[in-house]
């Protein structure tokens, strides 16, 4: 969310990268939000105050719930033998985990913040545990509910004028606008501006995946063709044609590929990834919605210019960035892998979306990004699987033959494949389940032996295993995995 990935800072000086932690950014616009409000309330009474005070720590405690309930599922790479078996052997601590985040979705839908966005955010995130039945899931919030909940709290946070409001339960009269203004106590104001863009950026990344993943509608960009005259995505165009300039003076080769020139190519492709996954989320609904013929071709046509537009832009520097791999940082590596995986997954679903509708007379104009996808996709799942990343963990315990209270510290490490630790698991779950489609085809139609068409399954199998275990979705992919045969 940083400089180069981040339109809205993009090519800022250091300044740009003072917010590492979007829990830290959240935290942050709040403080400053209330500090604004306070000082715009002089008069206010202490009882004001005290609620204030009561709806800020439920705020904290219900993001500090959420973020325990999404984290949990990595822990068992990351513990000692004693608890390794979190996951699988007690699933009950995770169960009530998530119930209890469930239940502090309810509670902070109607309590806006940037904190509260974030939890919703991180909630639609957090998987579905083993053991939850089909009645529980469906007897309260989704996720899909609690990105909509947090995509309309980013609207009322960003407003700055508050007219009257009325539903059938309820009428908020109007309020004076309360401009942003820099005072020796506050903030300044440049970073408030730069935490709001980059908490922004961070909703229309989510509302762009849930639209293209979830076949829903945008909340907080337009449709087909009206996002062309949105600043958002006029900014994501300008940061390429800023790269492109800035990046001809540099040679393609691995010699003056170093870890912080990587990571600029990485960032910079990564916000153009995000407008295809918009273009491809515009054509889907296209189809989905009935529009007219001459708007799904423009559609389709815009999803493989921006396909071509990233090719001939970042994948030169891309494969550069591969040859170099073993002498740059894990960090960069696993950024690297996300970039590729995610990029090319939005082809894929593309392509899944024609073969559902019976729409083959449009496969002619992807012919040759579906054969790419495919094989970046196969590709970067093996290299997650391949290469691996060090954590490094502090544990304390008890020290023995003393006091309770006193503990010992310890450092662990702890070595695991990329793909054990990506951000998003329900992304491989669906590559995965793509890829299999593919080679099931590939091999039906004799284009790949049985010795490959297993190599490959395997391969599927191993990228499966190595995601936490705990997750429904994770589980029945495996089981639908194992459990296929093809067509011969």
């Amino acid at each position: 969310m940083g400089r180069y990935s981040c339109p809205f800072l993009f090519g800022q000086n250091d300044r740009a990268e003072r917010y590492i932690s979007i829990s830290d950014l959240c935290c942050h616009l709040d403080k400053y939000m209330a500090e604004t409000s306070k000082r715009n309330q002089v008069s206010a009474q202490e009882q004001w105050i005290q609620q204030d005070k009561k709806r800020d720590a439920l705020i904290e405690r219900s993001l500090r719930n959420t973020i325990a309930a999404f984290a949990v599922r990595w822990l068992p790479i990351t513990s000692s033998d004693d608890v390794v078996g979190l996951a699988l052997d007690n699933p009950h601590q995770i169960q009530t985990m998530w119930r209890q985040a469930r239940r502090d979705m309810l509670r902070i839908i109607n309590r806006p913040s940037y904190r509260s966005m974030l939890s919703l955010f991180l909630f639609a995130l957090t998987p579905i545990p083993m053991g939850i039945s089909e009645d529980e899931e469906t007897d309260g919030v989704s996720g899909q509910v609690c990105i909509h909940a947090a995509l309309q709290q980013v609207q009322s946070l960003r407003a700055w004028q508050r007219n009257l409001q009325f539903s059938g339960s309820k009428v908020s009269p109007s309020l004076s606008s309360t401009p942003i203004c820099a005072t020796p106590e506050s903030a300044d104001t440049s970073s408030f501006i730069n935490a709001e863009n980059i908490a922004y950026w961070a909703a229309i990344t989510f509302d762009t995946s849930a639209s293209l993943t979830l076949n829903c509608r945008p909340l907080l960009s337009s449709g087909l063709f009206g996002y062309e005259s949105e600043f958002t995505w006029k900014l994501v165009r300008t940061c390429l044609n800023v790269f492109n300039e800035s990046s001809k003076s540099w040679c393609l080769g691995s010699a003056g590929m170093t870890d912080e020139r990587a990571n600029e190519i990485i960032a910079a492709a990564a916000c153009w990834k995000l407008l295809v996954w918009k273009l491809a989320a515009n054509f889907k609904e296209a189809l989905r919605d009935g529009h007219d013929e001459s708007e799904v071709r423009k559609a389709l046509s815009q999803v493989s210019n921006s396909i071509k537009q990233f090719d001939a832009t970042f994948r030169p520097f891309l494969d550069e960035c591969y040859k170099r791999m073993q002498f740059l940082g894990q960090q960069t590596k696993l950024r690297w892998f996300s970039l590729m995986l995610h990029s090319h997954l939005s082809i894929l679903m593309v392509l899944d979306m024609i073969e559902v509708v019976d729409r083959y007379d449009l496969l002619a104009d992807l012919k040759d990004a579906s054969i790419e996808a495919e094989n970046t996709v196969m590709n970067a799942l093996a290299f997650g699987l391949h290469n691996t990343i060090t954590l490094r963990r502090v544990i304390d315990s008890p020290s023995p033959g003393l006091p309770r209270e006193s503990v010992t510290t310890r450092s662990m490490t702890f070595t695991v494949p990329l793909i054990a630790i990506d951000p998003y698991p329900h992304h491989v779950v669906a590559s995965v389940q793509l890829m299999r489609k593919a080679i099931d085809r590939d091999y039906r139609i004799k284009k790949i032996t049985q010795e490959l068409f297993d190599g490959l399954n395997s391969t599927l199998e191993s990228a499966l295993k190595h995601l936490p275990q705990s997750s429904k979705s994770v589980q029945a992919a495996r089981q639908k995995l194992s459990s296929a045969v093809p067509d011969d």
